[in-house]
């Protein structure tokens, strides 16, 4: 079977496109035909979705480790829509994020730690039509997830609204720093920091700064953030 079967190519989805090469070149050594696509962006789903109907893959691995609220969002928009079976590979510790992907429709879940090989058999496994993730393991993920309290869920929710800037800047108001430091850093204007803080203390209906850093304190509790 040539290797360019349309049963063999696996659409890999990378947030960090290095990254995705890596993978993609080291699932080639392993008679696999990965299609390489780039994390698809807030207004361009359609076309990505087109493009992954075009690829003529039937699994995919998402490559990316859930270190915030949109990302996980993004990844359950990925894994809930076929007719792709979807594996997902990230950083992030088992625990309720895994639960969140798998609840949204991933076939299965595995830490990055895992080896190519390891990869490879799991991709070759979802093509026949298994799982990764055993029966035990996906229970306990969904049971973990299911275990967050409604309040905590309606905080991811409010969170998931934020922009990967505006909850960049939210961290850095929670480790301490000052609108000046952070615009400082960022190399943009103070105001355009106030405009950022403005609008995410709109999303999470709260009416101080300190407020949302204790929303932000408070949602570390369900999803650690990933330090840099």
């Amino acid at each position: 079977m040539s290797v360019e079967e349309p049963v063999r190519r696996v659409a890999l989805v990378a947030e960090r496109r290095l990254v995705g090469q890596a993978i993609a070149a080291a699932l080639r050594g392993r008679g696999l035909a990965p299609v390489l696509f780039e994390w698809p962006e807030r207004g361009g789903r359609l076309s990505f979705r087109q493009g992954l109907a075009r690829s003529g893959a039937s699994v995919g691995v998402i490559l990316c480790d859930l270190r915030t609220p949109d990302l996980l969002h993004d990844v359950e928009l990925l894994v809930s829509r076929g007719p792709i079976r979807w594996l997902v590979l990230t950083d992030s510790e088992f625990g309720p994020r895994w639960g969140t992907v798998l609840g949204a429709g991933a076939t299965g879940v595995l830490p990055t730690t895992t080896t190519t090989a390891g990869l490879a058999k799991a991709v070759r496994d979802t093509l026949a039509g298994g799982s990764p993730t055993p029966d035990v393991l996906r229970e306990r993920a969904l049971r973990e997830w299911e275990s967050v309290a409604e309040e905590q869920r309606e905080l991811v929710r409010r969170m998931e609204l934020l922009t990967h800037r505006e909850y960049e800047v939210l961290g850095a108001l929670y480790d301490g720093l000052s609108v000046r430091r952070i615009a400082d850093a960022s190399g943009v204007a103070e105001a355009t920091v106030r405009s950022q803080v403005k609008s995410l203390r709109r999303k999470l209906g709260v009416d101080s700064q300190l407020a949302a850093v204790a929303l932000y304190r408070r949602s570390l509790e369900v999803f650690p953030r990933a330090r840099q």
